[in-house]
């Protein structure tokens, strides 16, 4: 089974040895509440640096108890958003994961971060894609929706312009503004490196000032490397809208604006 974008079809051709997986899971059996709601994940991503917008995803391997397979590709780390009850710090089916990430994306030169952890279910990230066990997935999707909740399911939502649209500010650049998409909301950081050192601080007010005009809250950190000024967050939900950044565009003049006139006194 497959959901998601034709771009990452190719997911549901992938399997995996998961019987390292397996044996972990089984390991920690006795200590696990519900056991049958928990699965081992192996979630991999590349570097943090110009690489990274070539694939600016998680990728991961799932399985559950009964060994029903999953492989998916989120937006956040899963782990960073529920820690994992047990992690294996050293797993020997390593390279297996790395080399199957590289044939995703067409390059098995790049450098691969992995961890793994068992964790319980429902897993909290928004899946982009997601392939594997068909039953597992119908009843994972089912209880999502009962719930009102997102993450299997989200791949549903999920077609080739809301995938452009993530690529491109998953972790990418708007105007004078860094974006970074997590599953909170779309963050914006403004690095305005026109502006003196000196006028930091006063720059910073000017977008707290703005942030509360246009009912935003800010953005929660993310480390970049840029000196940023203000942030600010847009809903999530914003992506699905013919115009997202309608706000964050008059934001942004008025910034320029305020910006101008107080150019004149010095």
């Amino acid at each position: 089974m497959y959901v998601g974008p034709e771009k990452f079809k190719k997911l549901e051709s992938i399997d995996f040895d998961s019987s390292e997986l397996i044996a972990f899971l089984e390991s920690k059996k006795e200590r696990l509440d519900v056991y049958h709601r928990h699965v081992a994940v192996v979630s991999c991503h590349l570097n943090h640096t110009e690489h990274f917008s070539n694939f600016p995803f998680y990728m991961n391997f799932i399985v559950t108890p009964s060994n029903e397979k999953v492989v998916g590709i989120s937006i956040s780390l899963p782990m960073s958003l529920t820690p994992a009850i047990y992690k294996m710090s050293d797993f020997g089916k390593k390279e297996e994961f790395v080399r199957l990430c590289g044939e995703l994306i067409g390059n098995t030169n790049e450098q691969w971060i992995c961890q793994c952890g068992i964790m319980k279910l429902p897993l909290k990230t928004r899946f982009v894609a997601v392939a594997g066990d068909e039953t597992f997935l119908n009843k994972e999707m089912f209880s999502e929706k009962v719930f009102g909740a997102e993450s299997f399911s989200f791949a549903k939502r999920v077609n080739g312009r809301v995938l452009e649209f993530l690529e491109k500010y998953k972790d990418g650049q708007y105007k004078i503004c860094r974006t970074i998409i997590n599953d909170e909301g779309i963050n914006f950081f403004v690095v305005d490196k026109k502006v003196p050192d000196e006028f930091r601080a006063l720059y910073s007010e000017v977008i707290s000032l703005l942030r509360k005009k246009y009912g935003l809250s800010p953005a929660k950190y993310y480390p970049i490397s840029e000196r940023v000024i203000g942030s600010f967050t847009l809903e999530f939900e914003t992506m699905f809208s013919n115009a997202p950044f309608e706000r964050v565009d008059r934001l942004l003049e008025d910034y320029e604006r305020i910006k101008s006139d107080i150019a004149k006194y010095f």
